[in-house]
């Protein structure tokens, strides 16, 4: 399991959840990820709401069918953390 992952198990709070997936989505863009290329309007998150509004964006659409092999290995690695990041911030709102 790689670092990003344990950061989000070891979140405490919905915005420890949204920093990580702010952070983590930096990463691969604009370098990795150019938005504009892939159809995407906006790689940004700035809310809960918006970590599984990327993750869609990601997995469908236009995004998916505008990457190249490996634009779509990075897609689908960070909709997969994405993923995982609205689980966390579904078991914090549980608990």
């Amino acid at each position: 399991m790689d670092c990003w992952e344990q950061d989000l198990e070891k979140a405490r709070t919905e915005a420890d959840v949204l920093q990580s997936a702010t952070d983590y989505l930096q990463l691969w863009a604009p370098r990795e990820l150019d938005p504009m290329n892939l159809g995407l309007v906006e790689l940004r998150i700035e809310s809960p709401d918006d970590i599984e509004r990327v993750r869609r964006s990601l997995k469908m659409g236009q995004a998916a069918q505008a990457a190249t092999s490996r634009q779509a290995a990075h897609l689908k690695q960070l909709a997969s953390f994405l993923g995982n990041a609205a689980q966390r911030m579904t078991e914090l709102r549980r608990a």
